[in-house]
């Protein structure tokens, strides 16, 4: 929500957000606007420390909220400020845009314009919640229990919440990359599956188990996103039909049978 009030000469515009839990109203000024005020004296945004009013790189004038420091894997530090109209890290080629801020609604956000998803998949506990999940999958058992406090403990709901999580469709295209990561790993791909199909023939010649094996090697193409009775290209350009394969094997097992019938009705007829 903003607001524009008129105080003499000043056009104050007041937004209502929420800080540290809980809905909040603040002051916005321009340039001009704090200027005009003797006792607004302010500074710029990247030299703010928490009370002091400070200007954005497109001339606005709001407080400075909070200023903290953080130390990231390689040890360096880096400082990060909030401001009551928009926040931004300490570096040479960052800026705090309130016009911008204003026109997503949103002012805790670096980039307004990413969404929701978009943050939250490359968050700590949305990076951490995805490698669990796909884990849990290629485990075959997935406990959306021990999901939800590792994605959102504080929620009311947690085995709810990290459900919701897992339907969006960019939080699946992660799931699924990580799970041919980590497939890709072990050495198990599409030239992988393949090989498999192929070694079923010579399984089902053999009077192997080859349903079960089949079986297997399904699953495996589920996961790499091989669907069966799709044609699977490889590098050297060569179609397998898993469906032909498969009706392949089953016209050979008749062709035996029916050759073995006509041997012993020979046989019989001979004697």
């Amino acid at each position: 929500m903003l607001l524009v009030i008129s105080r003499g000469k000043i056009n104050l515009i007041v937004i209502d957000r929420l800080f540290q839990h809980k809905k909040q109203r603040f002051n916005i000024y321009t340039k001009e606007e704090a200027d005009a005020d003797s006792s607004m004296g302010y500074c710029d945004w990247k030299d703010a420390n928490e009370g002091d009013y400070a200007i954005t790189d497109d001339d606005y004038v709001m407080r400075c909220l909070s200023r903290k420091d953080y130390t990231d894997k390689n040890g360096n530090i880096k400082t990060f400020v909030k401001l009551s109209g928009g926040v931004g890290w300490c570096s040479p080629s960052a800026k705090i845009n309130f016009k911008l801020n204003h026109a997503y609604k949103k002012y805790t956000k670096v980039n307004p314009a990413k969404t929701w998803d978009e943050y939250e998949v490359k968050s700590t506990r949305g990076t951490n919640t995805i490698n669990t999940y796909a884990n849990m999958m290629l485990n075959g058992s997935v406990d959306f229990d021990t999901l939800g406090k590792v994605y959102r403990p504080d929620s009311e709901i947690p085995r709810a919440t990290v459900r919701r999580f897992l339907k969006n469709k960019r939080v699946k295209m992660m799931v699924e990359k990580k799970v041919k990561e980590i497939l890709s790993d072990k050495a198990i791909n599409k030239e992988f599956a393949v090989d498999n199909i192929v070694k079923a023939l010579d399984m089902a010649e053999h009077k192997g188990d080859v349903g079960n094996f089949l079986k297997a090697n399904d699953h495996i193409m589920d996961l790499l996103e091989m669907k069966p009775n799709k044609l699977i290209t490889t590098d050297t350009v060569e179609m397998i039909d898993t469906k032909k394969i498969l009706d392949q094997i089953t016209q050979e097992e008749e062709k035996k049978l029916v050759l073995k019938r006509k041997e012993e009705k020979d046989d019989t007829e001979r004697s």
